[in-house]
């Protein structure tokens, strides 16, 4: 998997969040983001991930995220406590998220430290933190609005020992979480239905993360649309096993990804606003962004573009597979198989060299993404939407190579591939490994140390981009400097 691949969650993401009002009047907004993964009972993989990728979407967004990943009981309580006095000082939007081990005792949820290992309900009390110390902190700080979202019902072997040490009729504990009470201005999402247990998923993200960071990206989705979004997804993607919950006493419409208020009605004199939605999503592989835009501007100057490329993409992923035993045949010969491969590529999909797994995880991952059951094999069926699909354009690169401190950068390329090539033939005799690639709209930044520390990122707008390279770089080494970037276009160039 390129480096490309590994920061794409983070990289990707542009997310706003405000209340139903103008500009303006936004309020603060304060969130708690908890991944704890590295249990001794039952290591999970992926909550760190998930916590990272929706502190940087809440960062990108105006929170002020507090970010702990695996954290024991002592880190969790400061982290709260913390939390709740930000709030108080502050008010206006709280968001918890948590991902990890949980279990329910007696109706209670417990959010499970690291480097605990509770053997009773009592050890829980006297181990574990509840899901409630943080919400009753949320409520007492009386803010406008309170989101708590836990992705916290993975498989827990824990709480099977404690449910045979309390005994099996006790119904005492349960591996699922346990359904909570709402005070007025808050939603609690659960990634499963009460008393059900999540899936810790096979890529980088949980179903449930992979599902939430997807539908924010949309504008203006409200919450409960969020909600519904992420619902369907995973009931795809886990083939019905896992159907995300959520209580709700909201009083109010809430946004994740702002736009301004004018723009909520079709209005014609406001052209600038549309063309500005336009141009921000005009380069997307999501379907769901066009018909944001359809919902917005039914009649809007870009509406039939908007139509056609939603349609592409629903329709190649829709389509039937008839004759079914034809299109299920798998692909053989060389020439087809590279035919696959080139097409997931220019999608974004990285499978690697001939001879490596690769294939199989980037067609599961483009299955995953269009909804598909997931099967990793590359058949004449998947052949067929891929070419309905086409490609993403402009692409733009740049590539480093640490032994041979050469690099390169290439933009406005019509396909990945030859952006890449471009990059790579300024290192000349270098191979130049590590490459970021990007498209439409994003930039990309190469940010080095004198001691040798890089970082390579992309980001929506270059500003960001160098930003966050800068900032990359420097958790690893001071005096870093940007060295070279670019949009997929061209525009925002800049060498050192």
């Amino acid at each position: 998997m390129s480096l490309l691949k590994r920061l794409s969650a983070a990289a990707t993401i542009a997310v706003g969040v405000m209340m139903a009002q103008p500009p303006a009047q936004a309020e603060s907004r304060t969130a708690l983001v908890i991944g704890n993964g590295n249990y001794s009972f039952g290591r999970l993989a992926n909550p760190t991930n998930d916590a990272g990728d929706i502190a940087d979407a809440l960062r990108a967004a105006g929170f002020d995220v507090i970010l702990k990943t695996d954290a024991n009981q002592a880190t969790m309580k400061d982290a709260i406590r913390s939390f709740g006095s930000q709030l108080k000082t502050k008010g206006g939007v709280g968001l918890l998220f948590y991902a990890g081990h949980g279990v329910q005792a007696r109706g209670e949820n417990y959010l499970l430290p690291i480097g605990e290992r509770p053997s009773s309900e009592e050890g829980l009390k006297a181990d574990g933190v509840t899901a409630s110390e943080a919400v009753d902190v949320m409520s007492a700080a009386k803010n406008s609005l309170n989101i708590v979202i836990l992705d916290a019902c993975r498989d827990n072997p824990l709480a099977a020992n404690l449910t045979r040490r309390l005994g099996t009729r006790s119904g005492a504990v349960s591996r699922g979480l346990a359904q909570v009470d709402t005070s007025v201005g808050t939603l609690i999402a659960f990634s499963t239905q009460p008393g059900n247990v999540a899936l810790d998923g096979e890529g980088r993200n949980s179903p449930f993360t992979t599902a939430l960071l997807k539908s924010i990206e949309v504008p203006g989705l409200s919450l409960g649309e969020v909600m519904i979004d992420v619902r369907n997804d995973v009931l795809r993607s886990t083939d019905r096993k896992q159907v995300p919950w959520d209580n709700s006493s909201l009083t109010g419409q809430f946004y994740f990804k702002p736009l301004p208020a004018s723009a909520a009605t079709n209005n014609p004199g406001n052209e600038g606003v549309e063309i500005a939605f336009w141009n921000s999503i005009k380069d997307s592989k999501n379907p769901q962004l066009f018909d944001a835009y359809l919902r917005r501007y039914p009649n809007g100057s870009f509406s039939d573009i908007a139509k056609i490329n939603a349609d592409q993409f629903k329709v190649a992923v829709a389509r039937p597979l008839a004759p079914e035993p034809e299109q299920k045949v798998s692909l053989s010969d060389p020439g087809l198989l590279r035919e696959v491969r080139d097409r997931l590529y220019e999608l974004n999909f990285d499978p690697g060299s001939p001879d490596a797994p690769g294939l199989k995880v980037a067609i599961a991952e483009f299955e995953e993404q269009s909804g598909l059951p997931r099967t990793g094999e590359a058949s004449r069926g998947l052949l067929g939407r891929l070419r309905d699909i086409g490609g993403l354009k402009p692409w733009g690169a740049i590539v480093y190579d640490k032994g041979e401190g050469k690099w390169g950068m290439a933009w406005d390329g019509p396909t990945r591939r030859t952006a890449v090539a471009g990059a790579r033939e300024q290192c000349k005799d270098a191979k130049c490994p590590y490459e970021i690639s990007f498209f439409g709209t994003s930039c990309g930044a190469f940010a080095l140390s004198p001691a040798g520390n890089f970082s390579i990122v992309s980001r929506d707008d270059i500003q960001k981009a160098k930003q966050a390279a800068l900032d990359d770089c420097a958790k690893r080494g001071k005096a870093c400097k940007i060295i070279g970037a670019s949009c997929a276009d061209g525009t925002g160039r800049a060498t050192n």
